[in-house]
């Protein structure tokens, strides 16, 4: 329309009104992980072999993600993107390599007895550790890679524990 350059933009806006918040809601935010009730006559599961990893491993990048030869790369794809559902979830925040390896362990017995997909295994950055150094991250990933049950593993998206957390996808069987 002629003239409608004169006419300033709060006129042409109207009536606002500012936010309560500036936060920015994610389109799918992921639904909290699912707690399946344990078997309760559960005798104690002792800890698999799994070996110590040694500073002098560099298999294990700290950072990066895993998969079994056979998994495909769109499977990884997803479960780094958060696509699974979460079904349960163990913090190892603040164990012993002791500690956390037996409570690892049992988890992935009771998950892997529940049939569970997709679970978060919360190890933390380290940095309480001393010298501010991971200690229990790279032991969780190079106990997950010995683990048969699991095919895949990713760091978490920064909402859900980045990377002091792991998205695990465990096989759909057990064998």
């Amino acid at each position: 329309m002629p003239g409608d350059d004169e006419i300033p933009f709060a006129d042409l806006v109207g009536q606002v009104r500012r936010l309560a918040h500036d936060a920015v809601v994610p389109a799918r935010s992921q639904p909290p992980p699912r707690r399946r009730p344990a078997a309760t006559a559960e005798a104690p599961l002792a800890a698999p072999a799994w070996r110590e990893a040694h500073t002098d491993d560099h298999e294990i990048d700290p950072d990066g993600d895993y998969h079994r030869p056979g998994v495909q790369q769109g499977l990884l794809r997803k479960l780094r993107r958060g696509q699974f559902p979460l079904e349960d979830e163990l913090d190892l925040h603040g164990l012993t390599l002791t500690q956390a390896r037996a409570r690892l362990a049992a988890f992935l017995a009771r998950a892997g007895g529940q049939r569970l997909r997709c679970v978060r295994v919360i190890h933390g950055k380290g940095f309480s550790s001393p010298g501010m150094r991971p200690v229990l991250k790279p032991q969780v990933r190079y106990w997950l890679r010995q683990d048969e049950r699991v095919l895949a593993y990713a760091a978490a998206p920064a909402h859900a524990g980045g990377g002091g957390a792991l998205y695990v996808l465990l096989r759909a069987r057990a064998r």
